[in-house]
């Protein structure tokens, strides 16, 4: 009988602790397959439709002048979206009024820029790039004799090779072009038919037709010049550049550069660091 009631003892002790030991629980069910709203802001700790406040008036044109390029930026733009918004005429004067003092810097820039030209004109390309009429046919005339003395001394160290098909429709014009560009600069022309030559054709990668390649005489060196119809002055001005460069006279960076501006103001290979 003691030993029933010590068991009993235990038994309510052991439930009592659990008692005091569980927080209550919520009568509603909760856990990943029971979806809960969630609890939504109110009007005021919603920041989307707290009201905005319009800008200030912008400072003094004086004021502005002096102020960094980036605040003036963001300052346009903060008063241009509030002009857009507000469409008033107030917000729509104080959005030109920085607007204004914007343009006016720029135009400031400018002026400074072009002084600064004249007095520095190594900084400057119009010497060597002229923009007026008469600037651009010289230069012209002056490119087309350059490309033509230099490749002349090369007429028995290079050929021009066009790589066709029977079934190309523009291997014939391209070889009309061809033909007047071996006459200017002496270059041999040879036609390659890949159909019948596919070694060649392997041996060149062609994968298109027609197709121009300058290949160095006795030696495993080339260069494509076209694909597909091109014009007489741009396959010879390619085979200016890609002699030079096969030469080493060129990198390729510099593979535009003809030899008369190399060095000079539009060579992305001159050095650097001069001082004016």
């Amino acid at each position: 009988m003691k030993r029933l009631l010590i068991l009993l003892s235990l038994c309510l002790i052991g439930f009592s602790a659990m008692a005091i030991q569980q927080p209550p629980q919520d009568t509603q069910i909760k856990g990943y397959h029971w979806y809960e709203e969630p609890v939504k802001p109110s009007d005021s700790e919603d920041p989307m439709k707290k009201e905005r406040q319009p800008l200030p008036p912008p400072p003094l044109a004086a004021e502005m002048m002096d102020m960094h390029p980036d605040d003036l930026k963001a300052m346009l733009e903060n008063y241009l979206k509030e002009a857009v918004w507000l469409r008033t005429p107030e917000s729509v004067l104080a959005y030109y009024r920085i607007q204004d003092v914007v343009r006016r810097k720029a135009a400031g820039f400018t002026a400074v820029s072009n002084m600064v030209m004249l007095q520095n004109p190594k900084l400057s390309g119009a010497s060597q790039y002229p923009i007026t009429s008469p600037g651009r046919k010289a230069e012209l005339q002056q490119r087309a004799s350059n490309q033509s003395e230099y490749l002349a001394n090369y007429r028995g160290k290079y050929a021009l090779a066009l790589f066709s098909t029977l079934e190309c429709p523009y291997c014939d014009p391209q070889r009309n072009i061809l033909k007047l560009v071996s006459d200017r600069t002496g270059l041999e022309l040879t036609e390659v038919n890949i159909n019948e030559n596919p070694n060649a054709q392997a041996r060149f990668d062609v994968q298109v037709t027609p197709m121009v390649i300058l290949i160095e005489r006795n030696s495993e060196r080339w260069m494509p010049l076209a694909v597909g119809v091109e014009s007489a002055t741009k396959i010879t001005a390619n085979a200016y550049r890609a002699i030079r460069y096969l030469r080493g006279e060129t990198t390729p960076e510099q593979f535009l550069t003809p030899e008369y501006r190399q060095g000079g103001f539009f060579d992305p290979g001159a050095p650097t660091g001069e001082s004016f």
